[in-house]
């Protein structure tokens, strides 16, 4: 349990860093995954004595995870940029919620009024976090990122059961975060700036800590705990993503967005609890 809370408390963390390394989303996004997955290639290496997959459908499928994956954290991370980290990782969190409408299509399950209530406190949550729909506006743009990165996770997290239930957190996330690293090069090398004396160690430490480390950890949670308890301790993100930055960033959180991140995290807790049921 230990483990778990130390992923959460990490992962939490990560919105932080989109405001205080001074670079665009998908350059901290580019950089974080070719470090991360270098580290976690050399893990599986050692630990596992091979990094190859089952076949050239195993490859196919991991590409387009890697793709959905490099397209969330260049969302998620805009979403922060451009609004506040309360609002980013509050709309992210979204996307339990989403997961249970998008699994109807990818299994047997049918809906039930307990998920259509849960989608309508998330539709008043994230409405009381958008001051007005209009799309000059940073906390609407932040919002709307928010939810493209919680759509794109939620795929993600369904095609990856569906597809690598045998496969090593490690493993999958290695090539997961390369796929990534490899889309953003080519504009990396063509426009990118790299990351200024300042920011390189923090680059590194988003890389190998709050990337590699985190995301494996939160792999080897779910060897040892019931989904549904990763899940409801994973909804305190949030919460540690607010405090993060009320305390190094000095961003207190408007009322509403208060209001509307605890209706959000209580259709998250929810919808975990009743799914894992």
């Amino acid at each position: 349990m230990f483990t778990l809370h130390l992923t959460v408390v990490l992962m939490g963390a990560t919105g932080i860093f989109a405001r205080i390394i001074d670079l665009p989303a998908w350059e901290i996004t580019g950089y974080r995954t070719a470090i991360a997955a270098l580290v976690l290639f050399a893990w599986v290496q050692w630990r596992e004595g091979t990094i190859r997959l089952s076949g050239a459908r195993a490859y196919g499928r991991m590409l387009v995870l890697g793709l959905l994956l490099g397209l969330h954290w260049i969302t998620y991370f805009q979403a922060m940029q451009v609004s506040s980290v309360a609002i980013g990782m509050i709309a992210l969190f979204a996307y339990p919620v989403m997961t249970v409408f998008l699994e109807p299509f990818f299994t047997r399950i049918r809906l039930n009024w307990r998920d259509l209530v849960s989608g309508l406190l998330v539709l008043l949550g994230i409405y009381l976090l958008v001051p007005e729909f209009d799309l000059a506006n940073n906390g609407t743009q932040g919002v709307l990122w928010g939810l493209l990165s919680a759509l794109l996770f939620a795929l993600r997290n369904i095609l990856l059961g569906h597809w690598f239930s045998d496969v090593s957190a490690a493993r999958s996330l290695a090539y997961q975060t390369a796929i990534t690293a490899v889309m953003i090069a080519p504009a990396l090398l063509l426009v990118g700036e790299l990351p200024q004396v300042a920011d390189i160690g923090l680059v590194l430490l988003l890389g190998v800590v709050f990337t590699a480390v985190a995301h494996t950890l939160l792999g080897y949670s779910l060897r040892f705990l019931r989904p549904k308890t990763v899940g409801l301790v994973s909804c305190m993100q949030p919460v540690y993503g607010v405090l993060y930055a009320l305390l190094l960033l000095g961003s207190v959180p408007t009322v509403a967005t208060i209001v509307g991140g605890l209706l959000v995290s209580l259709a998250a807790f929810y919808e975990t609890l009743q799914v894992r049921r």
